[in-house]
């Protein structure tokens, strides 16, 4: 399998530039070969089993605790976003808006520049996670003082995301060393934290905020991510010795002039322009019924938890038929919008939709692998630059949809004239843009 890392060059086209490869192979067979960069002082009785033994699962735990908190906490802002509409009244919805948008976008789009680097210069990983453990930490503490919405940019938007780039990335390098034959089922325990930490962490965020406030919530969570962080540094290594810095073999670009790259793409940055917007506008939702805000919190709970499932089940799906999981995600997600979200302004409704939406928008993200084998058929060096560009569609989504979405949330023709969520305050064009975005995205099965 060591041709996943190291692609012969003899076939490249004048289409061709050079970029990075991984640091790594993924097979041990090219330690004993001399294949490695670093093979002449390793050989393969002085490695830790792959797939198994107490290295590869303390890894994937340590792994698994970062996927948790730095994806868990930004799934979580929509709770952030109802108290600092409420305490934060002279800063605008929209910048508050872009706070979360920036928070989840600068985690996908940074992958588009770090792997490659970081493949480049595979013995500063290490280095790399302790300057974003640094930065997510004081991201966090900044946000705890920070007094109006251009502040949060900065600190919980800006600075923990880009301190959580630095921290996730070189650890999602090593999985592919320290698991290959359960290499499944570890990429299913590691993203499944992400939604884990979406589950738990809205209702422990509302209850902080509503008995203790901003700063003393922000302070906590800092603390408690920095605790529990700190001790992952023992287990996240690599599995295979390092070389300082790795050669760049040439890349074939034809994927530009495919017809599948770019139907893709496009559909990708589609869906991500809508993706999001549930996440952030629940809590608020609920509380345009007059519920509790306890059930804003649960709605991202059961989006998140529904979430968990739904990344299984069409990433399964995807392994057999690309076409029918991408439709089932996309435009399944875009009836879950119109019908459950649009028609019907009550608990129950809101209940079913968070839950239907949660298994079926976000596990689009599950389809990236095979849009990546799509394009670039067997050549596992073009996958990985594809599903960076992929994650880094889905980012720039992201972002692009705060300014949208809050642009969108006003009174409109139908307001207070129908029953329906439709005519519920500015809810309509946002429905309606949401799940327009999401149906156009699912055209794109069509490629």
């Amino acid at each position: 399998m060591a041709d996943e890392l190291y692609a012969n060059p003899q076939n490249a086209t004048n289409d061709t530039v050079r970029v990075p490869e991984r640091v790594t192979p993924v097979d041990d067979k090219d330690i004993n070969d001399g294949t490695h960069p670093a093979a002449e002082s390793f050989n393969i009785s002085s490695l830790p089993p792959a797939d198994t033994g107490f290295h590869a699962w303390a890894y994937l735990g340590s792994a698994w605790v970062l996927d948790c908190f730095l994806w868990g906490l930004p799934f979580s802002y929509g709770v952030f976003l109802k108290y600092y509409s409420d305490t934060m009244k002279h800063s605008s919805l929209t910048l508050l808006t872009l706070v979360g948008t920036l928070s989840t976008g600068i985690l996908y789009i940074s992958s588009l520049l770090l792997l490659p680097l970081l493949n480049r210069y595979p013995h500063q990983k290490k280095r790399v996670m302790l300057v974003g453990y640094g930065l997510s930490v004081s991201g966090l503490v900044g946000a705890a003082f920070a007094r109006n919405a251009g502040e949060l940019i900065l600190t919980q938007g800006i600075l923990f995301s880009t301190g959580g780039s630095l921290l996730y990335f070189p650890m999602l390098t090593w999985l592919f060393e320290w698991f290959s034959a359960k290499r499944g089922l570890a990429n299913g325990i590691l993203f499944s934290g992400a939604s884990a930490g979406g589950v738990f962490a809205p209702f422990v965020i509302e209850a902080l905020l509503v008995k203790y406030g901003q700063k003393a919530t922000l302070l906590s969570i800092a603390i408690f991510l920095s605790i529990f962080i700190a001790p992952c540094f023992l287990f996240l290594k690599p599995r295979l010795p390092v070389a300082k810095v790795v050669s760049s073999p040439q890349l074939n670009l034809q994927f530009l002039h495919s017809r599948v790259f770019w139907i893709l793409f496009v559909a990708n940055i589609i869906q991500g322009l809508g993706n999001f917007i549930p996440y952030l506008y629940l809590p608020i939702f609920a509380s345009s019924l007059n519920l509790n805000s306890t059930y804003g919190t649960m709605g991202v709970a059961l989006l998140n938890g529904a979430s968990i499932a739904g990344m299984i089940f069409i990433g399964w799906l995807s392994d057999r038929n690309l076409r029918i999981s991408m439709a089932l995600s996309s435009a399944g997600a875009a009836l879950a919008v119109f019908l459950l979200w649009g028609l019907s302004p009550s608990l129950p409704s809101y209940a079913v939709f968070a839950s239907a939406y949660g298994f079926l928008g976000p596990s689009w993200g599950a389809l990236y692998p095979r849009f990546a084998t799509a394009t670039a058929e067997d050549d596992p060096r073009l996958s990985s630059l594809l599903l960076s560009i992929f994650l880094a569609g889905r980012g720039l989504g992201n972002v692009l949809s705060a300014p949208i979405s809050t642009s969108l949330n006003r009174p409109w023709a139908l307001t207070g004239k129908t029953l329906f969520t439709y005519g519920l305050e500015g809810y309509g064009p946002l429905i309606l843009f949401t799940g327009s975005t999401l149906f156009i995205s699912s055209l794109g099965a069509a490629y």
